[in-house]
């Protein structure tokens, strides 16, 4: 019978500083296939040199990166195979596993961002699993002003993945400036704070943010806020939902874009969609719905452009309290042609 021991949690905790910078602790870099006969009088045959096939379809999906990083010194495979995996970026960072909250997966991804290079195309991936994840750090805006309960973007072409609107929650906001390629997937966002500059969803500048299957809703101040950037800011939205805060999405800046895509904006406090200063909105999709806000659907000033790309019997806004589309020396176009 083999005995399984239970492993000293004290001995094994992991700092990532430890095990993701530090020098390689075996000379073997390199995976190599090999056919392995068996001989029962080799003791550790199948830990000293296992099938590749058995731990890249069997074990090593099981296992995390915090898990690779600290089996490293156990024998030169383990080593070959983080370099293996890490280079090719197939180990996610798990919340909850690799991180103990959300608030520390920025430390690891700047350790990780100095080992090896992300792209848009071969993003740095964060899972957030089901349940409730607080953001209790906070994030200075470019204008100085210190955000409660928003974690700080510090670094380019990031995915944060949940597993669904219903599934995953973020009790707190997201700050991106100066960042490209930020993405959003399969998770709610609320921020409630009430301190300071907090209570936003997501606060953008100088960026370029994909969200997508997410509900930016329940937010003290607004869901989306864009304020005037010194560079391009552009926002691509599909399916996602603004809801229950102060203004769904506030897009402000001639260099800012923002594309929503099949989108409901409902139940904010002042607009479903605000837009200003040369600011450019498009609306996609027939499931697109601007609603029950308690000002204005759509409003529109200051030379902000609201381009409409759906047909003319498209009930886009409807039933705002004030008016539905409200323009003050801004453009609202409708049945604009793709």
């Amino acid at each position: 019978m083999i005995k399984i021991q239970k492993m000293d949690n004290k001995r094994n905790t992991w700092r990532p500083q430890e095990h993701l910078v530090s020098e390689p602790v075996a000379k073997k870099t390199r995976l190599v296939h090999k056919t392995i006969i068996n001989d029962e009088s080799k003791p550790n045959k199948w830990l000293d040199e296992p099938p590749l096939e058995v731990w890249d379809h069997h074990i090593i999906p099981l296992l995390s990166l915090r898990d690779l990083a600290l089996a490293r010194p156990v024998c030169t495979f383990f080593e070959a195979y983080w370099h293996d995996k890490f280079s090719k970026n197939v180990l996610p960072l798990r919340v909850g596993n690799d991180v103990a909250t959300i608030n520390d997966v920025m430390g690891v991804i700047e350790i990780l961002s100095r080992r090896r290079e992300y792209t848009k195309l071969n993003p740095f991936i964060v899972l957030l699993g089901k349940g409730d994840h607080p953001i209790t750090s906070s994030w200075t805006n470019p204008h100085g002003n210190v955000c409660a309960t928003t974690l700080g973007i510090t670094r380019s072409n990031i995915t944060f993945l949940g597993t669904g609107k219903e599934t995953t929650t973020i009790l707190g906001g997201f700050g991106i400036d100066n960042f490209e390629n930020i993405t959003f997937k399969q998770m709610t966002v609320t921020n409630t704070s009430d301190g300071g500059w907090g209570g936003r969803g997501i606060h953008m500048s100088n960026a370029t943010v994909e969200l997508v299957d997410v509900a930016l809703k329940g937010c003290r101040r607004n869901a989306l806020y864009i304020p005037n950037s010194t560079s391009e800011s552009t926002v691509v939205a599909t399916r996602c939902e603004f809801a229950n805060s102060r203004c769904g999405a506030y897009v402000f800046g001639s260099l800012t874009s923002a594309k929503f895509k099949n989108c409901v904006f409902h139940e904010n406090k002042y607009d479903g969609i605000s837009g200003s200063d040369n600011a450019t909105i498009h609306l996609h999709g027939d499931a697109t719905a601007i609603h029950s806000n308690k000002r204005y659907g759509i409003k529109a000033y200051d030379s902000a452009k609201v381009l409409i790309h759906l047909p003319s019997h498209h009930n886009t806004s409807y039933n705002n309290r004030r008016e539905d589309r409200y323009t003050w020396r801004g453009t609202i176009h409708t049945n604009i042609e793709d």
